[in-house]
């Protein structure tokens, strides 16, 4: 089968890949539908490897070179001996934590943080392929109105929904987000899904600035043009943002996320930072500001599936360009960074 295969930094390469045979008695077999190229595969292409297992993963055994691809739906085509949940013909959702499921973690859905976690696409292979394996346990069932493509933005929309309860927000409280990419944009539609009624959207990009106010930002502010501090303390009576979203994976973004947000508030840091940066916390001492993280998702997978049935989340918007697998690298993978100001999610379609 044809694949985008990860083989170091600057080198990946979309070639023919042996189609794993054995399905495990726990694995479904699935004919991958559509996927989404993220960000974080950008950054393993240009700066990595970083999560990319380098050495055999504990819990797989794999190691590069691998199949990359972390958003992905797709069609069940083969099940395990033991799967009864899924037959043929099922379309899935794939989350991309294969975890242990009977670690300390994994008993409190806390699956990103289980010591043995294979992420599908960095510790086995993942879905920029025509066909991939992966745990049943990993796989939802899609609604009958949710489409493949938008099957494929549930792990985002996962994401940015795990980070809106990782912080603790509030309905009724005053938010800001930094950053109108994916990340950003998702977070904005879970924060509105959940009930926070204003959004503000830090974001220079005018096309994401447009995004932002057609999925329902309250304002949308750009940090070149406006104090942000400023901008943010004039639309919230004086004070700043309640609950603040660093969803860009800067250091310029955190310390706007820390200087929009009020004294005693949240910062909840939801964006991949590719490399290290000093941080002076006093930032955060001096007005007990809280910060926060948030990585991956544990249980979200069924609500978000659940609110794109029931419209209150959407994926289509966030979808800016299309491209078959056979051009993901040259006009998906390789220009992602040229087209940020415009681009929010690449689907490659199957």
């Amino acid at each position: 089968m044809k694949a985008l295969v990860y083989h170091g930094r600057k080198d990946v390469r979309y070639e023919d890949v042996e189609l794993e045979n054995r399905v495990g008695s726990h694995d479904v077999r699935l004919r991958v539908k559509a996927a989404g190229l993220c960000h974080t595969d950008f950054n393993e292409y240009a700066h990595g490897p970083l999560y990319i297992a380098q050495t055999p993963h504990v819990r797989t055994g794999r190691s590069i070179p691998l199949v990359i691809g972390h958003e992905f739906s797709g069609e069940v085509v083969e099940v395990g001996t033991e799967v009864r949940e899924f037959r043929a013909g099922d379309r899935v959702a794939v989350n991309a934590v294969d975890s242990c499921r009977h670690c300390f973690y994994c008993r409190r859905s806390l699956y990103a943080l289980c010591p043995t976690a294979a992420y599908i696409g960095f510790g086995r292979d993942g879905g920029f392929a025509e066909f991939a394996v992966v745990p049943a346990l990993c796989c939802h069932r899609l609604a009958p109105n949710v489409s493949d493509q938008a099957g494929a933005l549930v792990e985002p929309l996962s994401v940015a929904l795990h980070a809106v309860r990782q912080a603790g927000t509030e309905v009724g409280s005053r938010v800001a987000v930094v950053g109108g990419g994916a990340i950003g944009l998702c977070t904005l539609q879970a924060l509105r899904a959940v009930g926070v009624r204003d959004v503000l959207v830090l974001e220079k990009a005018q096309v994401k600035a447009r995004f932002s106010e057609e999925l329902g930002a309250t304002a949308v502010l750009n940090p070149d043009q406006v104090d942000p501090r400023a901008a943010v303390q004039d639309l919230t009576d004086g004070l700043g943002a309640d609950f603040t979203f660093e969803c860009v994976g800067s250091a310029q973004a955190l310390r706007t996320a820390v200087s929009v947000t009020r004294p005693g508030g949240t910062v909840c840091v939801a964006g991949v930072f590719p490399e290290a940066f000093e941080f002076d916390f006093n930032d955060l001492l001096s007005q007990e500001k809280k910060i926060v993280t948030s990585i991956a998702y544990g249980d979200e997978f069924p609500l978000v599936i659940g609110m794109l049935a029931d419209g209150r989340l959407k994926a289509e918007p966030l979808i800016t360009n299309t491209v078959p697998l056979a051009d993901a690298l040259e006009k998906g993978l390789f220009r992602l960074e040229n087209l940020a100001a415009t681009n929010v999610r690449t689907m490659i379609a199957m």
